[in-house]
């Protein structure tokens, strides 16, 4: 069963480089680690990048920092590289 941190694990595992759940990044959007989620279900999503199909676990967090409101978001990881999904 995936949770934040395995999620976090496998992402910072597969993506060195990245900085998605770095503790600056998570504090310019107002997003803290016990308020993030992962919904029981995985969906897939056409990446806009490069128009693949992929099957992705959801990451639903809450931005406190977001403009004019704060606001519930969900963010998409690959199940298999545990990239960040870009949707169009």
């Amino acid at each position: 069963m995936m949770n934040v941190h395995k999620l976090i694990r496998l992402h910072q595992e597969k993506n060195p480089n990245s900085h998605f759940f770095d503790k600056g990044t998570l504090k310019f959007f107002g997003e803290r680690l016990s308020e993030m989620r992962i919904l029981s279900r995985r969906v897939t999503v056409i990446d806009c990048g490069n128009d693949i199909h992929r099957d992705c676990y959801i990451l639903s967090t809450y931005q406190h920092n977001s403009p004019c409101t704060n606001k519930r978001t969900h963010k998409y990881f690959d199940a298999e590289t545990f990239d960040v999904i870009i949707m169009p």
